[in-house]
């Protein structure tokens, strides 16, 4: 049986505990509901796992055009319950990620990487300067939707890029490649969720370059 005080002491702990979770949703509901546009850090992440490459080429990564036909910065849309919606963005311009990110893959899949000159994707136009391969290309598509509801959010990704290459000492095309990448999943609402799965996007999107059979070739 117990006593009032041991009542007393069980009433004192359900509520603290009580106390605990409600301050818990609190700040979860407050982090969807933040106002302002959501600064997001999305970068390249090279694979897990990786093929060893023993290669001499050096790949020139001229900046990729954004052709998505949004604001150089903006990257998706956060909507909340209440119907709150802000933008997501970046610092900096999705021209520059992805370029960035690319050179990283290039790196990544064990070749060299260099900086080339602006390039209007065709064989008369190519620069060539110190490289064996030239890659260039559009983005279509760097987006990422989030809806959020009490304790889940659903995240919808969409990656679309053209990719050109070129040979450099032919200096004609060898390759056009369209690229897509997508995911969707339900996460618990946090910034670094958001930006994991678009960084995962395109990390997916940049690394299917490279399993093209026409470039393998030409870089093993």
């Amino acid at each position: 049986m117990r006593t009032p005080e041991g009542q007393s002491t069980i009433s004192f702990l359900a509520k603290g505990k009580l106390a605990a979770f409600c301050l818990v949703a609190f700040w979860l509901l407050a982090g969807c509901a933040e106002k302002g546009p959501v600064l997001l850090d999305i970068a390249y992440q090279p694979p897990v796992k990786k093929t060893p490459v023993s290669s001499t080429v050096t790949i020139g990564v001229s900046l990729l055009r954004d052709e998505r036909g949004l604001p150089p910065s903006v990257i998706g849309k956060q909507t909340v319950t209440s119907g709150l919606k802000n933008d997501l963005v970046i610092q900096g311009t999705v021209a520059d990620l992805v370029t960035a990110g690319l050179k990283g893959a290039v790196r990544a899949h064990g070749m060299t990487a260099k900086e080339a000159a602006s390039w209007d994707m065709t064989s008369e136009g190519m620069p060539a300067d110190g490289y064996d391969l030239l890659i260039g290309g559009e983005i279509k598509s760097l987006w990422l939707d989030s809806e959020s509801v009490p304790f889940k959010t659903s995240l919808k990704t969409s990656v679309r890029l053209k990719i050109v290459i070129g040979d450099a000492a032919e200096k004609k095309i060898i390759r056009v490649i369209d690229i897509n990448s997508t995911i969707e999943q339900s996460v618990l609402y946090s910034r670094k969720k958001l930006a994991a799965a678009l960084s995962e996007a395109l990390s997916a999107a940049l690394d299917q370059i490279f399993q093209d059979d026409v470039l393998k070739k030409k870089i093993h």
